[in-house]
């Protein structure tokens, strides 16, 4: 039988156009995977790769050794991370950042420099580094630079009194009985090392030392790169670092944290951290995951909370730098990982993530008008405007807020009032419904960040409709900053509506469309706007697959509007919601608004009673008793105010089995036969389902499986039409 990691490894070497890899992948107990194909070696000879093939590692000294070595030594008290890195290597240039600033990369150091040209010593190298220029304030931006990590490597070695490769030898590699791990191979196993590049400046195929210009002319030793070890050797390293042997758990979570560099969640001391799954360094999609890579074709990935470690080392440069294609290497291998290990949860990053992932480029210098809500923050907790903030090239020029404000603090229909300031919020719901030409006129952009809830009737995005219209007037771009749809974007309920237009029925959708709102836009430019000139663009979803729903993302729930608390309520929402066109209560004015309906007539029981097991499925159902409240802000005079209502509470105990809207059918029907006196319709129930079909279906006394079964041929063409960015 095929095995799909050791086919990914084969994969990514003919994807990459590699001479060969070897990959490892395991755990605390259990080897997945440790195999090696193609060569280690082509020129002047092929020569096989084999499992115990040292590799350079490149890059990956800066984390498995530098770092390592170095907070072996903080956690012995030998240093503050927060001293000036002078204070440690003593050049005073050096005091103008610290060792964090270091190990975070925000030195203001630039990447590196060709000092191997005319330099002998990394003694002289440092020298060269005191007289640059930072090319920013330390502390506020991620730089990648080695040649931070030559000062930290010199910092281990005075330190710790040792020269940096004898210290992980007696610190690291013996203890951990890694054999085959080191810097400057010796005799021995250097010429079993994989071969790097034709270099030009050597004039020499390179074997068994280390690839790195900087670092040859170090004499091979370097806190930026220089080691060379096998995966077998890695994986003894992963074990012991993830099980606490190395470092200590709380140094490791310390050093793996995310959000360290505001501007740049995704750096760790040291090492990566939360990767991604479309950049070029592999991923495992685990907000708990953290890696490296290594300019030669090397990546190591680790998963603090489940163990789970993934090594590939490779040679892609070998034997020309032009064959090197590491992102066709490292998507090949790490993808395959990630689809045979985590099949039901992701780290998600949203399109606002992606503005400091790579500084969204359109963004640089522009002037900004902004439709969002408190509610838009970034992984971190961080609001838009802060993270904008963040991107200090954006200028803001106006806010734009929908129902429920800006700081979503309003109740459902409320009109909510615009407000002056340095940045004026105009709220598009009240008087005015989208912006004015003369507002939009000295904007470069406009920006939209909403937390939908995948549901028809939230009137988010009418909202964003009117503005596209408005944009298309004014001749002004539009960015829409995506997120996942919480309900996910495979399961489709209720019936494309047949009246489409208002608020809460804004397009020709099901109830539950399954579209993100950077897809809504897209669907609104291909319908509503068709024919007219829009520039719309989708700053697009990472590690988002569509049938994941909000709480297999990791990203943190801020309720968009009162009555939506948790992403359970959005689901049960799709469904609950019908009760507003009735005369019972859908649960405001609780603490469990759309997981309760009742009034002080109903008999729960009896209609539960009345419900098949499949017509709830993935929820559960039980009687309840409850009063509802004046709330400020979510339900000021709510439906039964003080009357204690019998009720039925929903719960969902399967969030993918759960069809809410199939479930909200059912009841209606049975309060409708078991209560036909007391019960009511009022007309904006044919307003929320689209037309009057279903009521028409509900009072023809037709089962809820056979009205659900009547929507397909609908939503087989709506899902012909609808826009599907992600796979």
């Amino acid at each position: 039988m095929s095995d799909p990691l050791r086919d990914a490894l084969k994969q990514a070497v003919g994807d990459a156009r590699a001479p060969g890899a070897v990959g490892c992948v395991g755990d605390a107990t259990t080897d997945y995977l440790i195999d090696a194909f193609g060569d280690r070696q082509r020129v002047p000879e092929p020569l096989a790769a084999r499992t115990d093939t040292p590799y350079d590692l490149a890059s990956l000294t800066k984390v498995v050794a530098t770092t390592t070595a170095l907070l072996l030594l903080w956690e012995e008290g030998r240093f503050d991370l927060d001293q000036p890195a002078g204070a440690i290597v003593p050049v005073p240039a050096f005091n103008r950042f610290t060792v964090r600033h270091l190990l975070l990369h925000t030195s203001g150091l630039t990447a590196g420099q060709p000092w191997y040209r005319d330099a002998t010593s990394l003694t002289e190298m440092l020298q060269r580094a005191a007289a640059l220029e930072l090319a920013r304030t330390p502390g506020a931006r991620r730089q990648y630079s080695d040649i931070g990590f030559m000062i930290l490597g010199k910092m281990v070695e005075l330190i710790a009194g040792d020269a940096l490769d004898a210290f992980c030898r007696a610190r690291l590699w013996r203890p951990l009985g890694m054999t085959r791990t080191d810097f400057r191979p010796p005799a021995e196993w250097a010429a079993a090392c994989a071969a790097t590049e034709d270099c030009a400046w050597r004039k020499r195929i390179i074997v068994g030392e280390v690839h790195d210009e900087n670092a040859f002319a170090a004499g091979g030793v370097a806190g930026h790169a220089g080691l060379f070890s096998t995966a077998q050797d890695l994986a003894k390293f992963c074990r012991a670092l993830l099980g606490g042997q190395v470092l200590r758990p709380e140094t490791l979570r310390m050093m793996t944290r995310v959000g360290q560099v505001p501007s740049y969640p995704w750096q760790g001391l040291g090492w990566k951290v939360d990767p991604w799954g479309d950049s070029s360094e592999g991923y495992l999609p685990t907000r708990a995951a953290f890696g490296h890579t290594g300019w030669t074709g090397t990546s190591l990935w680790l998963d603090r909370e489940t163990g789970l470690f993934a090594i590939l080392l490779s040679n892609t440069c070998h034997p020309s730098r032009q064959r090197r294609d590491n992102r066709a290497l490292r998507r090949a291998f790490h993808s395959a990982v990630a689809r045979r290990f985590y099949t039901s949860r992701t780290n998600a990053h949203g399109g606002l993530d992606r503005v400091l992932w790579d500084f969204y480029r359109p963004l640089a210098g522009a002037r900004v008008a902004l439709l969002t809500n408190s509610a838009a923050i970034n992984q971190t907790g961080l609001r838009i405007r802060e993270t904008l903030q963040l991107h200090s090239e954006v200028a803001l020029r106006r806010i734009y807020s929908p129902e429920h404000g800006y700081e979503g603090e309003a109740e459902a229909g409320a009109t909510v009032a615009s407000r002056q300031g340095a940045v004026p919020v105009t709220s598009l719901y009240g008087p005015q419904k989208r912006p004015c030409l003369d507002e939009l006129k000295d904007i470069d952009y406009f920006v939209v960040d909403l937390p939908d809830v995948g549901a028809r009737y939230y009137t988010y995005a009418h909202t964003m409709k009117e503005c596209l219209h408005a944009c298309v007037e004014a001749k002004k771009p539009v960015i829409v900053l995506d997120r996942p749809n919480p309900l996910g974007g495979v399961t489709l309920e209720g019936p494309v509506a047949q009246r489409a237009g208002s608020p809460v029925c804004w397009g020709a959708v099901p109830v539950r469309h399954g579209m993100t709102l950077g897809e809504i836009a897209v669907f609104f430019q291909n319908t509503e706007l068709k024919g007219k000139k829009l520039d719309l663009r989708v700053n697009l979803l990472d590690n988002w697959p569509r049938a994941f729903l909000f709480h297999q993302c990791a990203l943190p729930w801020v309720a968009p509007s009162p009555n939506i608390p948790h992403p359970e309520t959005a689901l049960l929402y799709v469904g609950t919601c019908l009760f507003e066109g009735t005369n019972l209560s859908e649960g405001r004015g609780t603490d469990r608004p759309f997981h309760l309906v009742g009034t002080p007539w109903l008999d729960p029981l009896a209609v539960i009673k009345e419900l098949a097991p499949e017509e709830y499925a993935g929820c559960a159902l039980r009687p309840t008793f409850f009063t509802p409240r004046s709330i400020p802000g979510r339900a000021v005079d709510p439906r039964f105010r003080d009357q204690l209502c019998r009720g039925i509470h929903v719960a969902v105990v399967d969030a993918a089995r759960a069809r809410p809207f199939t479930t909200a059918l059912a009841l209606l029907r049975a309060i409708r036969r078991r209560h036909p006196d007391e019960f009511a319709w009022n007309p904006f129930f044919d307003t929320l389902a689209g037309g009057p079909a279903v009521r028409e279906q509900i009072e023809a006394a037709t089962p809820a499986l056979d009205i659900v079964a009547s929507f397909r041929p609908g939503l087989d063409a709506y899902e012909r039409i609808r826009p599907k960015l992600y796979p």
